[in-house]
C-alpha cells in the first residue's frame, strides 16, 4: 500500500508501494480501516506540531491537498478548521465543523445509534465569541450626546432616540437593526449620571456607554470624545434639552446609504416655541450649522478634527459653526427640509439673547460689533481651513474629497 508523507515543507509525497509480509488488505476490511485510522491520524499529528512550531501557511497547504485528495477524516478536517480560523477565514472553517459533524452523526448511524452531538471545544467556543462580537459591533451608527446639568431633560432625550431607533427596524424591516448611544457627562453637579444610569438599566435592550468629565470641557470636547467611542459608519449628535423626531436616524441613515458620494446629511428643524415666527434667513442658518440635525461619517468626522474645544469655543461659543465649515469646505453634502428633530430655547438661560436674534429680522452676524472672544473663535476657525486645505487630493476611503471650497449640498 502506499503511505502518505508530509515533508518539511509541507509538501504531501506518497511513499512507494511496498511488497506485503502478510496477505493485501482491501478496502473495507476492518483491518485496513484501522491501519488507515493510524496512519491519518500520525500525519495529523505531525502537522499539529507545525502548526505549534508556526508553520501555519504551509500546514493548510498540506491539509488542504491531504482534505481533497483522501476520504473524509474528522481528524484533518478539524485541524484544517483550526488552520482556517488562525487565518482568519472563519466561513471555511464553520463549513469545515460543519462536515465533521456530519461524519460524526454518520459514523453513530452506521452503528445503529443514536447522533451524539459533537461536544463543543475551544475552536467552537473562539468561531461563537467571534459572532457574538461581530453581533455586538455591527451597529449603523452611534448617537452621542454631551450633558451637564440636565437631570430634568435627558431622559426625554434618550426616550426620543429609543422612539427613532424603533422607527427604523420597523422601516428596514430589521427588528436587528442597532445603533450606540453614547452619553458623555461633562462633570455635571446634579443628578445627570444617576438619571442615564437608571435609563440604561431600564432598557437594556440598547448599547449604551456613559463618560464621565473630571471637569467641565464643554459641548464640543464631550461630542469628541462620545465620537472617539462610537461604533459603526454613522455619527450623530444629540443635545440633551432637544429631542428627534422618530424619522430622524431612519431619513439620515438611507440618505448616506443611497449617496455614497456625500459625506453628511442635514434636516430640518421644529424650534419648538418659536417655529411658526423665526424669520427665513435665521431658519437656514441655524440648519446649516446646529449639530443635532445631522447625521455625518465617522470618517469624515475624524478627518476634519471634530469639533473645536479651544476656549474661545466654551461654554457657549460657534464650536458648532467651524465644524459646520470644516465638514463644508472638504466634503458635499445633501439637505432635507422635513423637520426631524426639536430645538428647544428655554427661558432664562444663555439662549435669550439668540432667540431675540432668530425673532429681529436681522441677519446672522449683524449687528453689535463683535467681542474679542469671537473674533478669536472666528480666527481659529480659519486657522482650521487653512490647514484643511493640506487634505485635497490625498489618498483614502471615505466619499471624494471636493477640490475647492465651493461647497456643494444636494436636495433630497
Amino acid at each position: 500500500m502506499a503511505l502518505v508523507e508530509v515533508t518539511e515543507g509541507g509538501t504531501v509525497r506518497w511513499l512507494p508501494r511496498v511488497t506485503p509480509l502478510v496477505a493485501p488488505l482491501s478496502t473495507g476490511d476492518a483491518a485496513f480501516e484501522r491501519l488507515r485510522e493510524v496512519m491519518l491520524s500520525m500525519t495529523a499529528h505531525r502537522l499539529s506540531v507545525q502548526l505549534e512550531e508556526g508553520g501555519i501557511d504551509r500546514a493548510g497547504v498540506a491539509l488542504a491537498r491531504l482534505v481533497e485528495a483522501l476520504p473524509p477524516h474528522r481528524a484533518l478536517l478539524r485541524l484544517l478548521a483550526l488552520v482556517r480560523f488562525i487565518q482568519g477565514r472563519d466561513a471555511e472553517a464553520d463549513g469545515l465543523l460543519a462536515r465533521v459533524s456530519g461524519l460524526a452523526a454518520d459514523a453513530a448511524a452506521g452503528q445503529g445509534a443514536a447522533a451524539v452531538p459533537v461536544p463543543e471545544a475551544g475552536l467552537e467556543r473562539a468561531l461563537r465569541a467571534l459572532e457574538r462580537r461581530r453581533s455586538d459591533h455591527q451597529v449603523v451608527g452611534s448617537v452621542v450626546i454631551p450633558a451637564y446639568r440636565v437631570e430634568g431633560c435627558i431622559g426625554r432625550a434618550l426616550d426620543s432616540v429609543d422612539r427613532a431607533v424603533r422607527y427604523y427596524r420597523q422601516a428596514a424591516g430589521d427588528a436587528d437593526a442597532r445603533f450606540h448611544l453614547c452619553v458623555v457627562d461633562d462633570a455635571s453637579p446634579d443628578a445627570t449620571v444617576e438619571v442615564v444610569r437608571a435609563w440604561s438599566q431600564a432598557h437594556p435592550e440598547h448599547s449604551l456607554s456613559l463618560l464621565a468629565n473630571s471637569r467641565n470641557g464643554g459641548a464640543g470636547r464631550s461630542r469628541n470624545l462620545g465620537a472617539a467611542m462610537a461604533m459603526g459608519p454613522y455619527l450623530w449628535f444629540l443635545d440633551a434639552d432637544d429631542w428627534f423626531l422618530e424619522r430622524h436616524l431612519w431619513v439620515t441613515a438611507t440618505a448616506l446609504d443611497s449617496h455614497p458620494e456625500i459625506g453628511f446629511v442635514r434636516t430640518g428643524i421644529r424650534f419648538d416655541s418659536i417655529d411658526r415666527d423665526i424669520t427665513p434667513i435665521w431658519r437656514s442658518a441655524s440648519e446649516a450649522t446646529y449639530p443635532c440635525n445631522l447625521c455625518v461619517r465617522r470618517v469624515c468626522h475624524d478627518l476634519i478634527g471634530g469639533f473645536p474645544d479651544e476656549e474661545p469655543f466654551n461654554p457657549a461659543g460657534p464650536e458648532d459653526v467651524c465644524y459646520s465649515r470644516a465638514l463644508q469646505s472638504l466634503f458635499a453634502g445633501a439637505k432635507t427640509a422635513e423637520p426631524t428633530v426639536c430645538y428647544t430655547l428655554s427661558d432664562g438661560n444663555v439662549f435669550d439673547k439668540l432667540k431675540a436674534d432668530m425673532l429681529s429680522g436681522r441677519p446672522p452676524g449683524q449687528g453689535a460689533p463683535p467681542e474679542p472672544v469671537h473674533l478669536a473663535a472666528e480666527l481659529l476657525i480659519r486657522r482650521r481651513l487653512y490647514a484643511l486645505e493640506a487634505k485635497r487630493g490625498m489618498d483614502w476611503n471615505g466619499p471624494p474629497i471636493l477640490p475647492d471650497r465651493s461647497g456643494r449640498m444636494i436636495a433630497l
